[in-house]
């Protein structure tokens, strides 16, 4: 769920919408698995507001400052700065197997 917060009036909207979506999912027999659910605040204001966390079927979300949508890591400035490490990351333990297969003689790669 996507929302544009710009004042009171537009966070209670949120929060009825994210209200009206779990009792969707539970009249249309989905579990909404809240320890799975995660929630990311955009903010390029200089002086954050503090959010308190949203409360599922009595659960409170996590607040996260980064996460995984697939396969490219979002953070809360939208920098890809965490994904790219992790890209490079993967690429150099990549680059190491083959390494030790062409050591070991191993052709085809």
């Amino acid at each position: 769920m996507l929302a544009l917060l710009n004042d009171f009036s537009s966070y209670q909207s949120y929060l009825s919408s994210v209200v009206r979506f779990s009792s969707w999912c539970s009249n249309n027999f989905l579990h909404l698995n809240v320890s799975k659910t995660k929630e990311m605040c955009i903010d390029f204001r200089r002086n954050r507001t503090v959010i308190s966390p949203i409360v599922i079927n009595g659960e409170p979300v996590e607040q996260v400052d980064s996460f995984k949508y697939l396969g490219v890591i979002l953070d809360e400035k939208l920098s890809f700065t965490e994904h790219v490490t992790a890209v490079q990351k993967k690429s150099q333990q990549r680059l190491h197997v083959l390494r030790k297969l062409r050591a070991f003689y191993v052709t085809g790669f």
